[in-house]
């Protein structure tokens, strides 16, 4: 019974990210904001906004992690509420412990936040461990009014919480971490009037992820696939994020030149 009412509560929230906030488009009265973004939505439709989302990148030179890992967004002012993001880990050697909300969720009061492990048992060609992150700045319009959608600076999404303690030695290696694509709806941003919806235009690799059958629509590790926009939809989906996949470099460092801890024989 409880996995059916979490499969339709997921679905309502992903809807949620596309008719949400309809309100915010006429009602201004309040202006209270936190260094939020003054970008009006009008005009990002006349030109592709600078969205990138990136996965920190994390060297570890002790062989022993517990740390937190953010994943960031950085643009030029495009104003967001909401995200839904899929994130794995194709190796046994590291765990996600925890995602936490980032910045702009407890900065600007967003109202709902959900990141919970995926069941991807039996999934062929499915990660080790994969997460889905949901985050809206409102559930329903006009209960609660967020202070901003996001900021005019690079500030955390999310923050995930890793670990390597349940491996007894971990080797020199390289783990990356990275957006996963199921659905057309996975690792999307909304506008905050709900009739905008972003996606990926692109996902770049800085620790060698590859896809295991690089010609699926889905599941796939390269972003959502020309088939999730209707070219002849009035209002389609709009190519703005570039994705950066993030990861952990283990390298054991051996002191060569040790600091001299003997002390002078006594005259």
């Amino acid at each position: 019974m409880i996995k059916y009412i979490y499969y339709y509560m997921r679905h309502f929230v992903i809807l949620l990210l596309l008719i949400f906030c309809v309100a915010f488009s006429t009602i201004m009265g309040d202006t209270t904001q936190i260094d939020s973004v003054i970008i009006s939505e009008d005009n990002l439709k006349t030109a592709d906004p600078e969205i990138t989302i990136k996965i920190e990148r994390m060297y570890i030179n002790n062989m022993e992690l517990y740390d937190t890992l953010y994943v960031d967004i950085k643009s030029d002012g495009t104003p967001i509420a909401g995200f839904d993001f899929k994130i794995g880990i194709d190796n046994h050697l590291l765990d996600i412990i925890e995602v936490l909300p980032g910045e702009i969720y407890d900065s600007c009061q967003w109202e709902y936040f959900n990141a919970h492990q995926v069941n991807n048992y039996g999934k062929e060609d499915s990660p080790a461990m994969l997460w889905q992150i949901v985050a809206l700045a409102e559930v329903v319009p006009d209960t609660v009014k967020p202070l901003c959608f996001g900021f005019e600076r690079e500030a955390s999404l999310i923050k995930i919480v890793l670990s390597n303690a349940h491996v007894l030695e971990t080797p020199d290696t390289t783990i990356p971490i990275f957006f996963y694509w199921e659905d057309c709806t996975d690792n999307t941003l909304s506008g905050k009037t709900g009739t905008i919806l972003m996606m990926s235009k692109l996902v770049r690799d800085y620790f060698g992820v590859q896809d295991k059958d690089e010609t699926a629509i889905f599941p796939n590790q390269t972003g959502a696939p020309h088939q999730c926009i209707d070219q002849s939809a009035l209002n389609k989906p709009y190519r703005w994020i570039e994705f950066h996949n993030g990861g952990v470099e283990f390298e054991f460092k051996i002191d060569l030149n040790p600091s001299d801890t003997t002390t002078a024989d006594s005259l």
